[in-house]
């Protein structure tokens, strides 16, 4: 499958009292990990929503594991990958990094949605184009 790098330094508003990083500024930097993997394989998410005519690929199911701490001024590398692709959905992995120490792994699953045909109407999931498949599972 698909993997991309890209590394973030924390900043002095990610981390709390201790100088250590607030666990939900992970799940921010696997968000920006899924939006730089998109942008490599030239479906950056301001372009690709409106050639595709969706509201987005927002989140219906996440986690993650928290290994070691982050701590202010370290450098991250966010290692992302596509795990699979379904017709509608599809699921990132995550692993971030401070050189080789693993600090937290997760993951997202990511749903495929139509802009509504009508204002009010409901949001739904629909199918995933296939050339976006063939560029998500490197096919």
């Amino acid at each position: 499958m698909i993997e991309h790098t890209t590394t973030v330094q924390v900043r002095w508003g990610d981390v709390d009292a201790a100088g250590i990083v607030f666990y939900p500024r992970f799940f921010e930097w696997y968000d920006w990990g899924s939006e730089a993997l998109f942008a490599s394989l030239e479906l950056a998410w301001p372009e690709a929503f409106p050639k595709y005519a969706i509201v987005g690929v927002p989140i219906v199911e996440s986690g993650s594991r928290f290994v070691s701490p982050a701590r202010y001024g370290d450098v991250l590398t966010i290692r992302s990958r596509v795990a699979w692709v379904r017709a509608k959905t599809f699921r990132m992995e995550h692993e971030i990094s401070v050189g080789s120490r693993l600090c937290a792994t997760g993951f997202e699953v990511r749903a495929w949605i139509a802009r509504p045909e009508a204002p009010g109407a409901p949001l739904h999931a629909t199918p995933i184009p296939d050339d976006v498949v063939k560029r998500l599972t490197g096919a």
